[in-house]
């Protein structure tokens, strides 16, 4: 049961089921809970931040690998943001729905931050990447084990990648090394997801 509960049973998933189910019985009125949990979004922050030790304690390991690293990161970046936006507009997805999708590959606060300048909406943009970093940690690993990627620092920053700090909590289970290289992903790509969609607004291609 153990086992199964560190993947399907996602601990973000599983308590952010029950929130709404307690809110919807209760008819909590979102503002409410929003306003009572004030102190813990505001620990958010330090929380990001201190997911730098991992990557300093495995400095000389990640610090080999760093050129490739951030070839891959500028590479999956562009890739995941141009087939998350192509496939929303194959599926007729409305532009102000898309352009909320689009960041989802970083962090919540650094999504809703790049929704918010690309004049879309922050709170959707918000919830398009916990969802992606809920899917990131439960799909993440056993899609890495199917395609037999197996090393460590691959497979953490992949997950880092792809579901930011959702995933990274995750990672951080499977092994140091694998959630240092997780949290290293996560803060690449909260720092080249910004800049390719402001790009890519500036050009007109979203």
């Amino acid at each position: 049961l153990s086992r199964f509960g560190r993947g399907v049973l996602n601990p973000v998933l599983v308590s952010t089921i029950v929130i709404v189910a307690v809110l919807l019985v209760g008819r909590i009125p979102l503002e409410a809970y929003a306003e009572g949990t004030v102190p813990l979004t505001a620990l958010l922050g330090p929380a990001i931040v201190a997911l730098a030790f991992p990557i300093w304690r495995h400095g000389k390991e990640l610090g080999r690998l760093l050129p490739a690293l951030v070839i891959a990161a500028v590479v999956a970046t562009i890739v995941g943001a141009a087939v998350t936006v192509l496939v929303a507009w194959l599926l007729g997805v409305p532009h102000d729905i898309l352009l909320a999708i689009a960041p989802k590959h970083a962090t919540s606060a650094v999504s809703a931050a790049v929704a918010d300048a690309l004049g879309a909406d922050v709170s959707l943009a918000a919830v398009f990447s916990i969802l992606t970093g809920i899917l990131g940690a439960v799909a993440g690993p056993p899609l890495l084990r199917l395609v037999r990627v197996k090393d460590p620092v691959s497979q953490g920053f992949a997950i880092g990648l792809s579901a930011h700090a959702i995933g990274t909590a995750r990672a951080m289970e499977l092994g140091r090394t694998t959630g240092a290289s997780s949290a290293l992903g996560l803060a690449l790509a909260a720092l080249f997801v910004p800049v390719a969609l402001l790009a890519a607004s500036l050009f007109g291609w979203i």
